[in-house]
Formats: structure tokens, sequence, C-alpha cells
């Protein structure tokens, strides 16, 4: 099973954090210290930090995966939070699992494939090489905000995942296609994405908020795929009024449609 850290146990919401790739469930260190009113649950996605044993091969074995832990948690459904690969992990994890989850929030994803030349797939196969520079790891961690260096490293300077894994999870992510299939997700969900973030994953705002029966799509002005961590009161005030259902926090902009 998953590796997992958690805190306030004993509280009545449990939210599920699913972490993008090359990081592991420490990244949600802040957002759970923030969220203390919840039972927070972080998990070490397959291929990554003490997960590392467990194999990536697509996204629904890794949901799947998350459905075991989320299983032996043994209480309510959970509330969902993702960002970037956590994001379609957590997507999956909607369809193949819908019992098990209350809502979801997710950041940083797109719903269907983005096209890119054989040129562009080859120079980002060759880019995962450079994540086992522990430099361009934290360069990396910077550009999304994440300042903190011990989080994109393991003990001893260890990457959080390999190469092979970073290869697989980008080449998973550009092909992500849940364009047919959308009215069949029926959780109630929240899907953001910074302003600055890559036009796929814009256009994809109004066709999952329209496509989806409870979907609601927000996105955050003046930033990026990284938003998460540089506005961080943000994103726990964003998590606590979707979960309990309370309003959104005005800062957000509203998504209009195509």
């Amino acid at each position: 099973m998953l590796h997992y850290r958690q805190s306030k146990p004993n509280q009545q919401k449990t939210i599920v954090f699913l972490h993008a790739a090359g990081f592991d469930g420490r990244i949600w260190k802040q957002a759970a210290e923030q969220l203390d009113d919840f039972h927070c649950v972080c998990p070490d996605l397959p291929g990554h930090g003490q997960s590392k044993a467990i194999q990536v091969t697509d996204f629904d074995a890794a949901s799947d995966a998350v459905a075991e832990l989320v299983g032996s948690l043994g209480g309510d459904p959970v509330c969902l939070a993702g960002l970037s690969m956590g994001s379609y992990i957590g997507f999956r994890l909607l369809a193949r699992h819908p019992h098990l989850v209350e809502s979801a929030v997710f950041s940083g994803f797109q719903h269907k494939p983005i096209e890119v030349s054989g040129v562009m797939r080859a120079l980002m196969h060759a880019s995962s090489f450079m994540m086992n520079s522990r430099k361009n790891r934290e360069k990396m961690a910077r550009s999304l905000g994440v300042n903190d260096p011990s989080l994109v490293s393991q003990r001893g300077g260890r990457p959080n995942a390999s190469s092979k894994t970073m290869r697989k999870i980008s080449s998973l992510a550009l092909d992500f296609d849940v364009s047919i299939g959308l009215q069949a997700i029926e959780t109630r969900t929240l899907v953001l994405a910074g302003e600055t973030e890559h036009p796929a994953i814009l256009s994809s705002l109004p066709a999952l908020q329209s496509g989806m029966p409870q979907c609601t799509a927000r996105i955050v002005p003046g930033l990026g795929h990284g938003w998460i961590a540089t506005e961080p009161d943000l994103y726990a005030e964003t998590l606590r009024a979707w979960f309990l259902q309370k309003p959104l926090p005005e800062g957000l902009k509203a998504v209009t449609a195509d």
C-alpha cells in the first residue's frame, strides 16, 4: 500500500492530498497545518518518495492504489485535492471509484491530449535526466513557488522519483483524455488553473464545467501552475470553502462557457 503521512485523524472530514510529479506527500505540510480542522492524509504516490517501489504503469492503476489507501482509512467518503499529476490520478479515481469520494478540488490538468511534435517529446524525454541533478530539481521547484529544497529530494540527496518515472508520467499526462464520458462523473468537483498556465489547461476549464454535472471552474488571476505554493492561504481558504459547501473566495475568477 502507498506510504502516507496524516494529521488530526480525529477530525470529522478527511482530505486526501495528491501531489505533483517529482515531489511526494511532504509538499502538503503547510496545507495540512492550515487545514487543521480536517483529517489530512498525504500519500507518496506510485514511483515517488517512500512509495517508489510501486511502479507507475498508468493513471488508472495509480488511482486504484489511492483507492486502496482510502478504503483502509475505514471512514466515510473523503474529500480529494490534487495538483498536476495528482489531478490526473484523482480524476481517474472519480471515474473508477466514485463511492470513495465526497467532493474534489483539482488544479493544473487538461481534459484531452496535448498535441506536441515528435521533436518536443524527444526533448521532454531528454530533460527527465536533468532531474537527477539536485540543483536542477531545486530550480524546478522554485519555478513552481516551492522554496524548501528538502521537498524535492530524499535522504542523501536522491530524487523523489526516477528519470524513468518522470518520463512515463510526462507521456501519460500529454496523452490524458477524458473528453468522452464527462457526464458520467457525478462527484461535486472544483477545477482550478492559474491564469498563466498552458493554454490546454485553461481551455479545459469550460469544457469540464459544462461537461460534468456537478463541476465548477475557477481561474486564479495572475498566477501559474504553482499558485498553490505561492498563495497557500488562498488555496487553504478555497479547499475549506468547497469542502464545507461555503462561498468560494472572491479572488477567484469565474469561467464562462466556450
